[in-house]
């Protein structure tokens, strides 16, 4: 190739570049050249539904679309932190700003914009949440049995007068008293979804109980008590034969009531959506831990004795009204105190003849139903406080999680398998005192537990997803931040009383 100077190559390229200029100059006009483009943008668009998303959006991330070239982006945000900020600053529109200086606009033009291309969200006016919880009212009353009913209230139940009886009427009040003062309910939302979905992908007990949706404030669970008896007979030779005796399949139900939660948090300084903007992924994460967190403990530590003593949280002290372990009783409740037949005190190390004991404890032979020995190994869960948990690790015969094996499968918290049973540690399990109750002396609960339940045996209910709300207070320069959602909790039992549980198992006072 013969050498080239680059003078001589710049001449070149600038000759070409003016051939091509002047064939368009004189063989297309402007006009027509915008006409060009913009039939070849069109027919791209309407056939690659891919490039126009990524033009619209950018690039798809793990967590949503990315808000590529925004501020938002630079600050980190996901689509869920935007959606979580939208709401913030929607709540916040009208209350006074600090000083008395004006009040609160609401979202900025570019954050409404942002929000309305990427989120599929919409508002819902409570009133409309409120009718949809009376139509459910309606629907549910006519099922429950009249047997259901007492008094007055049976009279008016067989008349099919459902909505005039007292239960209806208490009902109505507990939800309007539940739902009121909430504006409008934003639902469909990412943020929404991951703080409802945090119990199940970072809690430890919760995860394990199968959950529904609740309809309605209050719901039913239908539940097998036993099975029917197959009978063994003869023959039927002759026309007119006895019929065969017949047997009976018993039934009970659980009643799950929704009970209100909140996270109420203080906040100082402005709330606008500048100043906000950093805070907002921290402000999720944290409520994120806190739902997961107490939702466990929930399931787990409820307890709805409220004395000065006996509430296997306060032992010796009246709990406070707002304890979130008031709202029901929980998985412990069930052994430590509803059926004292299934619980052990270890008085001592736990070891292995002890915990295979549990099992035992959680036998129904009258009723022909094994909690302690499922058919799925899977339902059945040792849980215990972290320090006893590493130590029943360290018994000889544990299968350790390093030798499980590539298949297994890996529960959050799972430490290792007993006799095929999972063990798994969690802060949730508290340490007590020698009774299995944890005093409101710290220096006294020195004691580990271990809680053995098959969880089929429990259900939890959701009733209303988080919804968030602010409230600027001016005396004090801060921002009031409140989460609130409804959940509920039911506990099987075979024969309608909580000293029917078989389904969990507890060792206390181990040391």
């Amino acid at each position: 190739m013969p050498d080239i100077t680059l003078d001589a190559l710049a001449a070149e390229i600038r000759q070409r570049l003016d051939a091509v200029d002047t064939k368009i100059s004189d063989g297309v006009s402007d006009t027509r050249l915008a006409e060009l483009i913009k039939t070849q943008l069109t027919s791209l668009a309407e056939s690659d539904a891919e490039w126009v998303r990524k033009l619209r959006h950018g690039p798809t991330a793990a967590g949503g679309r990315e808000l590529v070239g925004t501020k938002y982006a630079r600050w980190g945000l996901s689509l869920a932190d935007v959606e979580f900020l939208y709401d913030l600053q929607c709540s916040l529109r009208g209350q006074r700003k600090i000083g008395g200086a004006g009040v609160y606009d609401g979202p900025s033009e570019g954050l409404a914009k942002t929000f309305e291309v990427i989120s599929e969200a919409r508002y819902l006016p409570q009133d409309q949440v409120r009718q949809l919880d009376r139509k459910a009212l309606d629907d549910l009353f006519p099922r429950i049995p009249v047997s259901e009913f007492h008094g007055e209230d049976k009279q008016l139940a067989k008349q099919g007068k459902y909505q005039l009886t007292g239960a209806y009427q208490r009902a109505l009040l507990a939800m309007d008293t539940a739902e009121s003062g909430f504006g409008q309910q934003l639902i469909g939302a990412q943020y929404v979804s991951e703080l409802w979905e945090a119990p199940r992908k970072l809690g430890r007990v919760f995860p394990l109980i199968d959950s529904f949706e609740m309809t309605t404030p209050t719901a039913y669970l239908p539940v097998e008590v036993d099975i029917p008896e197959m009978l063994f007979v003869s023959e039927s030779s002759t026309p007119n034969a006895s019929p065969y005796a017949t047997v009976k399949t018993g039934s009970q139900r659980v009643q799950v009531d929704a009970k209100k939660f909140v996270l109420h948090q203080m906040w100082s300084g402005e709330m606008e959506e500048d100043s906000i903007i950093a805070f907002v992924p921290f402000l999720r994460r944290q409520a994120a831990y806190s739902v997961a967190h107490y939702s466990d403990s929930l399931v787990l530590n409820g307890d709805t004795t409220a004395a000065a003593t006996g509430n296997i949280n306060s032992d010796d002290g009246l709990p406070e009204s707002t304890k979130h372990y008031l709202a029901f009783d929980g998985i412990r409740h069930g052994g430590l105190v509803d059926n004292t037949a299934n619980d052990t005190d270890a008085a001592g190390a736990i070891t292995l003849t002890l915990i295979n004991g549990q099992r035992v404890k959680m036998i129904d032979s009258a009723r022909l139903v094994d909690w302690g020995h499922p058919v799925d190994p899977d339902d059945l869960i040792h849980l215990a406080d972290p320090e006893t948990a590493d130590k029943i690790a360290l018994i000889t015969e544990v299968l350790t999680l390093d030798k499980y094996g590539n298949n297994a499968t890996i529960f959050n918290g799972e430490l290792a398998r007993i006799l095929s049973t999972r063990l798994i540690s969690s802060i949730a399990v508290p340490r007590t005192e020698a009774d299995g109750k944890v005093s409101v002396t710290p220096a006294n609960n020195t004691k580990g537990q271990l809680v053995t339940f098959n969880r089929r045996g429990f259900k939890a209910g959701w009733r209303r997803r988080v919804m968030v709300e602010t409230e600027r207070i001016p005396a004090t320069d801060q921002t009031r931040i409140v989460y609130s959602m409804r959940l509920g909790f039911g506990r099987f039992t075979p024969t309608g009383a909580a000293s029917g549980i078989e389904s969990v198992a507890t060792v206390r006072n181990i040391t």
